[in-house]
């Protein structure tokens, strides 16, 4: 009888096993120019949200190898979704501008290039996340 049991907890449990979750989405940046501050990686969901206040989910990083730095986000809902990079080389979490307006710091959005002048729009800058995997590869601009 015991075995019996033990045999059927053993089935029972493996029917009802959870599969380990793939990686909703993967955000690769490349192309950074030097080990010196942080990797601050804001991620958006809405026009409104953009570039001012980061999803709770937002990694911060310190720089400590010149390599590519991988993100990877499991819990987002599918919906559209924008990113911006900004090396912060002197630690201040924002991006340091100079009197025009430019960039001080390395940045970078997903799915955009090439930075334009003035704030990118959400739109230019969503992508799509559903059911399946997105890799994004985003290179800093460092002019």
């Amino acid at each position: 009888m015991k075995l019996f049991l033990g045999a059927f907890l053993f089935i029972t449990a493996g029917a009802f096993a959870v599969e380990p979750e793939a990686d909703l989405l993967t955000v690769r940046v490349t192309e950074i120019p030097g080990v010196k501050g942080d990797l601050l990686v804001g991620i958006y969901d809405s026009p409104e949200s953009f570039t001012d206040s980061p999803m709770e989910i937002s990694p911060k990083v310190e720089l400590k190898r010149l390599e590519d730095q991988a993100f990877v986000f499991n819990d987002l809902k599918p919906g559209k979704y924008a990113i911006a990079v900004i090396q912060d080389l002197n630690q201040n979490g924002k991006l340091d501008r100079n009197f025009l307006g430019m960039p001080k710091e390395p940045i970078a959005f997903s799915v955009i290039k090439k930075i334009p002048k003035g704030k990118p729009k959400f739109e230019a800058c969503a992508f799509e996340v559903g059911e399946e995997p997105v890799e994004l590869v985003i290179p800093l601009v460092t002019k």
